[in-house]
């Protein structure tokens, strides 16, 4: 029984963000499942809601589509999952006073193996087109808020990060150990992250430690928007405003030294 378990989450793992559809005869040469074995699979997910199977025009009818696509079981599954954790309803008020402090979109990360998982966002009143949102990942070594996290992991997690591929997402994507590596340390030695046209072109973001309990760095704060808005000369007008929400959330974590960065 685990085994069959842990084949049929190993289906699911497969929907992502750049492939959020498949038919039964990719997914049979994917995962190496007979095609009658994996039949049985996605008709129970069909069944339960975990997936489904959308309608689509043939002929001048409606017919079933050979496309399998995440169900509506899993957006409820995933709205509980984001209200269970803690961090949100510790965060959110905080995150909405330095929204209105700045304008800007702000943004909270968790880290997740060596992603960076956004669970939270406040929109700014003039939104613009930006690479996150709630339930997006994004890689260690790119964009600010990712990064931060990155500069206060353990060495063996940094080169567990080095080791894996890399994307260049925009112009400014950093791919090389060099380029990486000193953006690491220059989160370690000052406190933030600044990223421009990393993750989306003309985007920019700064980012910020924040301290648990344990004084571990697992969740980061950021604001961003255009770069018209967070020029890199004005980064200090910024800064002060990030410190102050990151070390608040962080005592509300438990966290009980004083914040290491700001006044």
């Amino acid at each position: 029984m685990s085994k069959t378990l842990e084949k049929g989450i190993n289906i699911l793992t497969l929907f992502t963000e750049e492939k959020p559809s498949w038919r039964l005869d990719e997914l049979a040469i994917e995962t190496d499942i007979p095609k009658p074995t994996l039949h049985r699979f996605l008709k129970t997910f069909t069944d339960l809601g975990v997936l489904k199977r959308p309608y689509v025009q043939s002929g001048g009818q409606l017919v079933l589509s050979d496309h399998y696509l995440l169900g509506n079981k899993l957006i409820e599954l995933g709205a509980i999952a984001a209200n269970s954790i803690e961090i949100r309803s510790l965060a959110i008020p905080y995150m909405k006073r330095l929204q209105q402090k700045f304008d800007l979109a702000v943004q909270l990360i968790v880290l997740d193996e060596t992603d960076g998982l956004y669970i939270e966002k406040i929109e700014s009143l003039k939104p613009v087109l930006l690479y996150t949102r709630v339930g997006r990942r994004a890689p260690l070594y790119a964009g600010a808020c990712s990064r931060i996290l990155l500069s206060f992991q353990s060495e063996e997690k940094i080169n567990e990060v080095l080791q894996k591929p890399r994307k260049k997402y925009a112009s400014g994507t950093p791919v090389t150990d060099k380029e990486i590596n000193e953006l690491i340390e220059f989160g370690q030695n000052n406190g933030y992250a600044y990223s421009v046209s990393e993750l989306e072109e003309g985007t920019v973001s700064i980012a910020v430690p924040i301290f648990n309990s344990d004084r571990k760095v697992e969740y980061s704060i950021s604001i961003a928007g255009i770069e018209s808005l967070l020029p890199q000369e004005k980064i200090n007008t910024f800064l002060e405003g990030l410190w102050e929400t990151a070390a608040l959330i962080s005592t509300e974590l438990g966290y009980s030294m004083p914040y290491p960065y700001g006044v």
